[in-house]
């Protein structure tokens, strides 16, 4: 049976920086890592809104990236 090892979670908020040429958005990453593992999607989604109102640029998206290392038991 497999079992997850060394998870790592980070956040990540997309920020809106500017329009292309073609008048589209673009977007720039902004990852916050060390992130409890454990956090429910709820809590990750009210700390990447809190962030994002620390940035000089508006919210585009909040993503959650969690990796693991994935062995036998």
């Amino acid at each position: 049976m497999a079992v997850k090892k060394n998870v790592e979670c980070n956040i990540v908020i997309k920020v809106q920086t500017g329009t292309t040429t073609t008048g589209k958005p673009s977007y720039a990453s902004r990852s916050f890592g060390d992130i409890n593992p454990e956090i429910s999607d709820d809590n990750v989604l009210t700390i990447g809104q809190k962030l994002s109102d620390l940035q000089k640029y508006t919210l585009g998206s909040v993503n959650r990236e969690d990796l693991a290392e994935i062995a036998e038991a």
